[in-house]
Parts: C-alpha cells; sequence; structure tokens
C-alpha cells in the first residue's frame, strides 16, 4: 500500500514536471480546493493505474517516475470540462480507461527505459484514453458533439453559431439537457433577447433546480427588463447554491443600487471581488459606493486595468481556482526554486503574450505553455539563454497553432488537452537529438529527467564537465594511454573526489 501511495503521489507531481511525492499532495490539495468530486474521481483514477502497472510492470524502476499515475490522474480530472456526463459514465471511462493505458503503454514505456530511448511517452496516453472515452460516449448516446461545439462557440463570443449548435444537440438525459439550455440562455442573453433567455433558464431549472449558473442567467435577464426584485431574488438563490459565485454576487450589488442601498451594495461587491479578484465589473460597483479619496481611485484604476488587459472570462477566475493554482505553486517550490522561477517566468510570458495574441490568454493553452517552460527549463536541456530563445520559439509556434489544432479537433468534438505540451516536448528531443548527431554542442541531459530535480541535473552535469576536464587532461598526459570502452564521464577513477553545491 505504501508503495502504491508513493507511485501515486509521484504522478501528482509529475503534472508539474516534478517526481516529488511532497509536490504531489501539494497538487492533490490544490485539486481538492478546486471540486471535491473531480479531485476523488483524479484520486481514483491515479490508484487504479498505478495498482493495474504495478501488476503489469516487469520492473518497478519505470513506476518510481510516477508517469503512469500521472495519466490515471488526468483522465480522472477530465470530467471537468465534462460536467453534463453522467456520474457512472465518468466511473466507468475512466477504470476502463485506465485499464487500457495499463495495458498498452506500460509494455512500452519499459521497452523505452530497457533501449535507453531519450523519448518519453509523458501524457500521450491520457491524451489518447481520453479522447476514445469521448468518442465512445458519443457513439452510445450519452455525450453530443454539438454540446462541446456550442459551448465552444459561446466562449469565443460567437453567439449566433452557439445557438445553432445548441439547437441540433440531441441528448439523452436530463443533466445534459440542463447544460444545453444553460448554454442557449446565456447565448440568447448575450444577443439580447431576454425573454427567449429567461424561458431557456427557467427550462434549466425545471430539469436540475440546484444549478447556480442558471439563476444567474435568470437573474441578469430580469435585471436587463429592469425587474430588480425578481432578479435579486434569482441571484440570492444562487449564491445560496455557490458561494463563490462573483458574478450573482455583483448582481445583488447592482440591485441594492437600483434600490437606493449603497451601504448593502458595497458589501455585495466587496463579496463578488473577494470571490473573483479579477472581475472588473465588481470593482466598478465599488467605484459607485465609495467615497471620494485614495480607496475610489485605487478601485477605479484597478477596474480599468482589468476590464481592458482581460476577457471576461478571464475575469470570472474565481478565488477557489487562485488557490487551486497558490498549492500548485508551493508544491513547484518545494521540488525545486529553479522550476518556481521558470514557472513565473512563464506565466509572465502568456499575460505580456496575451496583450499580443488573444489566445495566450486562454487557460487551456497557458496551463500547455507553463509545464512546456517546467519541462525544458532545466529538466530536459540545460538552463541557459539557449534554452529560453528555444522555448519561447516553441511557445509562439504553438500559439499560432493552437486555434487551427483547436478547430480541427472541435469537429470531432475533441479538445486539444495536453497534446500541445507533449508534441512541444518530442519535437525538442528530436531537435536536440539531430543536433547531437550532427556533431554540434549537445545540450541534452544525460540522465532520466523526468526522475530528477534541476539541482540533481546540474549536479550531474558539472560532474560530467569535470569528469570529461580530467580525462582530457589525462590524455595530453599520456597519448599513448587507451581509452575507455564506454562513455568517459562514467569512468572518474575511484579516488577523485569532488564536492558540487546542488544550487
Amino acid at each position: 500500500m505504501k508503495r502504491l501511495l508513493d507511485h501515486t503521489l509521484r504522478g501528482y507531481g509529475q503534472m508539474l514536471v516534478a517526481n516529488n511525492r511532497i509536490t504531489g499532495v501539494c497538487v492533490l490539495i490544490g485539486l481538492f480546493i478546486l471540486s471535491v468530486e473531480a479531485a476523488l474521481m483524479s484520486l481514483g483514477g491515479a490508484l487504479l493505474i498505478s495498482a493495474l502497472a504495478s501488476w503489469r510492470a516487469q520492473d518497478d524502476t519505470v513506476l518510481k517516475t510516477g508517469l503512469f499515475s500521472v495519466n490515471g490522474a488526468l483522465l480522472g480530472a477530465l470530467w471537468l470540462l465534462f460536467p453534463q456526463v453522467p456520474l457512472w459514465a465518468q466511473a466507468l471511462t475512466t477504470a476502463l480507461g485506465c485499464a487500457g493505458m495499463a495495458f498498452f503503454f506500460v509494455p512500452l514505456a519499459e521497452r523505452m527505459h530497457e533501449k535507453k530511448s531519450p523519448y518519453v511517452l509523458f501524457s500521450l496516453p491520457y491524451v489518447a484514453a481520453a479522447w476514445t472515452a469521448i468518442m465512445a460516449l458519443i457513439f452510445f448516446g450519452v455525450h453530443d458533439a454539438e454540446l462541446t461545439r456550442g459551448w465552444r462557440s459561446l466562449l469565443t463570443n460567437r453567439f449566433e453559431k452557439a445557438e445553432k449548435h445548441f439547437l441540433n444537440t440531441e441528448l439523452s438525459s436530463d443533466m445534459a439537457e440542463a447544460y444545453r439550455c444553460a448554454g442557449l440562455g446565456w447565448s440568447l442573453y448575450r444577443r439580447g433577447d431576454q425573454t427567449g433567455a429567461q424561458t431557456a433558464f427557467s427550462r434549466v431549472l425545471s430539469l436540475k433546480t440546484g444549478v447556480a449558473d442558471a439563476y444567474d442567467g435568470l437573474g441578469w435577464s430580469r435585471f436587463r427588463q429592469g425587474r430588480y426584485d425578481d432578479a435579486a431574488l434569482a441571484f440570492r438563490r444562487a449564491v445560496a447554491l455557490d458561494s463563490f459565485f462573483a458574478d450573482s454576487w455583483d448582481g445583488l450589488g447592482w440591485c441594492a443600487m437600483q434600490a437606493g442601498n449603497p451601504e448593502e451594495a458595497r458589501r455585495h461587491f466587496t463579496t463578488a471581488a473577494l470571490c473573483a479578484p479579477l472581475f472588473a465589473d465588481a470593482f466598478t460597483g465599488l467605484v459607485a459606493t465609495l467615497p471620494a479619496g485614495p480607496a475610489q481611485d485605487y478601485a477605479k484604476s484597478w477596474s480599468q486595468f482589468l476590464a481592458k488587459n482581460l476577457s471576461l472570462t478571464a475575469q470570472f477566475t474565481s478565488s477557489r481556482v487562485l488557490l487551486c493554482w497558490l498549492w500548485f505553486f508551493i508544491g513547484i517550490v518545494w521540488h525545486s526554486r529553479t522550476s518556481a522561477l521558470v514557472a513565473i517566468a512563464a506565466v509572465a510570458v502568456c499575460m505580456l503574450g496575451s496583450l499580443w495574441l488573444p489566445v495566450f490568454g486562454d487557460a487551456a493553452f497557458a496551463l500547455n505553455i507553463v509545464v512546456i517552460f517546467l519541462a525544458l527549463g532545466g529538466h530536459y536541456l540545460r538552463l541557459n539563454l539557449k534554452t529560453f530563445v528555444w522555448t519561447l520559439f516553441v511557445t509562439f509556434a504553438l500559439a499560432f497553432l493552437w486555434e487551427p489544432l483547436s478547430e480541427a479537433l472541435l469537429r470531432l468534438a475533441l479538445l486539444p488537452l495536453c497534446l500541445p505540451f507533449n508534441l512541444a516536448l518530442l519535437g525538442s528531443i528530436a531537435f536536440f537529438g539531430w543536433l547531437h548527431r550532427k556533431g554540434l554542442r549537445d545540450e541534452r541531459v544525460p540522465i532520466d529527467w523526468a526522475a530528477s530535480t534541476p539541482a540533481q541535473i546540474r549536479v550531474s552535469l558539472v560532474q560530467k564537465e569535470i569528469a570529461d576536464a580530467c580525462w582530457e587532461k589525462l590524455k595530453k598526459a599520456d597519448p599513448e594511454q587507451p581509452q575507455p570502452k564506454t562513455e568517459r564521464s562514467l569512468q572518474l577513477p575511484a579516488k577523485v573526489g569532488f564536492k558540487v553545491h546542488a544550487e
């Protein structure tokens, strides 16, 4: 059991390219903060694939990297993106997907390890299992591709196209029908059809009463019609179901302003800002309720900055999500301070890039970029200016390919998931392998980067440089001395000792 738990936690650490149990604990805590249901499903997938891989594998060495557990954990967490899929279908597809990955990919990974292949599967098994699961759900009528396309169009502000997708959706469960009507309601709301939006949201609540998003939409459509008391009632029901629903707290604030209660409005706007610190409209409301002074000036400047630089989707990032990311960052810092700095650099690149290309503001794309930086910045490649330039090149190449790739996959109701990261990693391995074969400088890390920290990798590189320098001196001193038959970096004399500081 202890061995199984060790492999599982290392798998969670590998979500951040860290073969570290404590990092895995931090990631798991972050997932529980984000969603208890998703965290439990993810944990079940990680434990199941770890158990199956332990039974299937011939050598425990590959399992210790956590690269099997991470695939099961990601597959279990996939259903955060498909909440309309029934719980029984989520559990069944997760179990079957973990069994399939253990059966097909464990022997392949062991074979690659025996051959000392520089390539690594990483989370490619998860991508294959996730796509297979989605296609199977569509085939058996549990999920409809039109629903995914509709929500994608809605998030990119293509409302008429979203309505067509939602209206063409054919579903067999009340849960899926509720999510279809919710998407249709928001599309009609954005287009100004408040009566149609209220009809759609009411249909959601007739199917599933506990949908806070439907109450929120109902509240805002009533607010647009000037029915402030009815709107406030809907907003209160939304925050009763989800106390972190910043949009409904914001709606309560504006309803209180219309009723002439600025003090009550200020409390609601403050709560909205606490629930979503990047929500510009909440700070705009605070500006209207605060007396003239530094606090009002600060709120006004912050509101204008957020409205100008962040999309509405980014502004709705809740405190729950930010706390999840904070625990992820704590896990990275525990693993390596170098990795933490690399992660900060990746986030900075995404923030600056969003001012140029909107794709950098896409959370799914940004997560791929952060993991790419973590993998290439001190793990597989040596951490230097050349590596940073190469990583930037890969980042911008993926930025231009993201939309075409997403649209192509969306035709099959599939999502890119972490495929861009895996492609970037394999492409980097192939490119630097080609440089090595051409006799150019080899920037590859000569140890298993997936099982090491950047500090250990730096120590290994320094050891290699010292060993190479020793052999060069020995060769100059005695040219007739026979050269070692194996890699000379591993042939240091036993009496030669040196000490390298890890950081």
